[in-house]
């Protein structure tokens, strides 16, 4: 196997959502493999020092509380991994521009991979406050595109 075909499946599996990649050619075997997630371990609760409790000799102030449900950030994701594409066309205007008002449903772009072309479709209403993504530009399964409002 050659050096540049060893790049590109290093690249294929770092792109894939593959654990393991396993590839025979000519007698010559390439297996490759995630480094597994070391999780941070902490100390058994009895190696602990003991918290001690005291009583404040002055009323502390009010805590103010914040808001029970923060505003949640309205996004318009990727479906998958591929090529953004914003218009049907090279020379086509784009599906959308900010400032638009979109619906749910509707068609905000292009996503393609290996020559198949899949459609982006909002599954929220709003406005487009911003386009985070540059057309032509290579995105990951649930990177944000747009920011709705």
């Amino acid at each position: 196997m050659d050096t540049q075909a060893l790049k590109a499946l290093i690249d294929l599996f770092g792109r894939a959502p593959l654990r393991e990649l396993e590839i025979s050619d000519c007698g010559q075997t390439v297996k490759i493999t995630r480094a597994k997630q070391v999780q941070a371990s902490m100390p058994p609760a009895s190696s602990l020092p003991a918290a001690t409790s005291v009583a404040p000799t002055t009323p502390l102030p009010p805590i103010e509380k914040a808001e029970a449900n923060p505003p949640k950030e309205l996004l318009v994701t990727a479906p998958m991994y591929g090529t953004l594409h914003l218009s049907p066309a090279p020379d086509a205007p784009p599906f959308v521009a900010v400032g638009d008002t979109l619906h749910a449903g509707q068609q905000v772009g292009l996503i393609e991979a290996m020559k198949v072309f899949t459609p982006i479709k909002t599954e929220i209403a709003g406005r487009v406050e911003a386009i985070l993504v540059p057309d032509g530009s290579e995105v990951e399964a649930h990177q944000p595109l747009m920011r709705l409002s």
